[in-house]
């Protein structure tokens, strides 16, 4: 449902950009901050989704049970892929529920391509503080600090990577829906 078929639907498309665009940037700052994502902003994101679809699905010829279908598969895509890495030691719970809510807002298809490409970001941001550390060495701790918590506090939080997919993923996909509507070709001359 994040790209309908109807043509002159770019309004609820461009509502999930802004949404979207609202609740990873607040979810960046509050995992950069705190190293947590709070309930508070992962759960009302996933309710706000699921109330969004529904409501423009009942206005569309895919009804208010398709458009909660949309976003309830979009939300277990997110939620599970990550549930599995969670269940195997790899990242948070708030990390799984903030894939989980932002699947609900885009639908199944874009979060699966959403998270290859947040793997794909996250090594890139690894290797980046490896070589950055190799470069300039490890900071000293500071006095009462263990050895290896500086090296926890260079690791980036999984939202970040995530948000750059999402970003990257929804922004191209609207730009090519866009162009598409527009009817005029991309060529190297415009």
């Amino acid at each position: 449902m994040l790209f309908f078929e109807h043509p002159n639907s770019m309004i609820p498309q461009l509502i999930v950009l802004l949404c979207v665009a609202a609740y990873t940037l607040m979810g960046c700052a509050w995992d950069l901050k705190t190293r947590r994502l709070p309930n508070w902003l992962t759960v009302t994101s996933f309710f706000a989704g699921l109330v969004f679809h529904g409501v423009v699905g009942a206005l569309s010829d895919q009804g208010f049970l398709g458009g909660l279908l949309f976003s309830l598969a979009g939300f277990g895509m997110g939620f599970g892929i990550l549930f599995v890495m969670f269940a195997i030691g790899g990242g948070a719970g708030g990390d799984v529920k903030f894939m989980g809510a932002l699947g609900a807002w885009v639908g199944w298809k874009a979060i699966l391509v959403i998270f290859i490409g947040s793997g794909l970001v996250a090594a890139i941001s690894l290797v980046v503080v490896a070589v950055w550390g190799l470069a300039f060495g490890s900071p000293e701790p500071k006095e009462g600090e263990k050895r290896g918590s500086t090296l926890a506090n260079r690791v980036v939080p999984y939202a970040i990577p995530a948000t750059i997919s999402a970003w990257l993923v929804l922004g191209g996909l609207f730009t090519l829906k866009w162009v598409a509507m527009s009817g005029t070709p991309i060529t190297l001359e415009n």
